[in-house]
């Protein structure tokens, strides 16, 4: 999984699908990547990502809940649909694309 880091901002590049079958791998790489890094905020960079099911909304939920600063960019129109639907996007800052 990509990540960068500037000026104290954690960007991790979130690409295809979480779904049941991948997400205790990709909450593996994103929690290996937090506790390596030193940072104030986290971005999530969703350009690339074409699905996330409930297990990655899980995800999200809980790095929100251990993170203030939390923020998804680049967030296609389905994926905001499915943001909105479940009520994340009234507690998490989102850009879309």
């Amino acid at each position: 999984m990509d990540h960068s880091i500037k000026n104290e901002v954690l960007t991790i590049f979130l690409k295809g699908k979480i779904n049941s079958s991948n997400s205790e791998e990709t909450e593996t790489a994103i929690d290996e990547i937090l506790s390596s890094n030193s940072f104030k905020s986290i971005v999530f960079d969703l350009d690339e990502l074409s699905y996330i099911s409930s297990a990655g909304l899980r995800i999200l939920l809980r790095i929100k809940q251990e993170n203030e600063d939390v923020k998804l960019i680049n967030v296609s129109q389905p994926i905001y649909e499915i943001f909105e639907m479940v009520g994340f996007a009234k507690f998490l800052t989102i850009e879309r694309k």
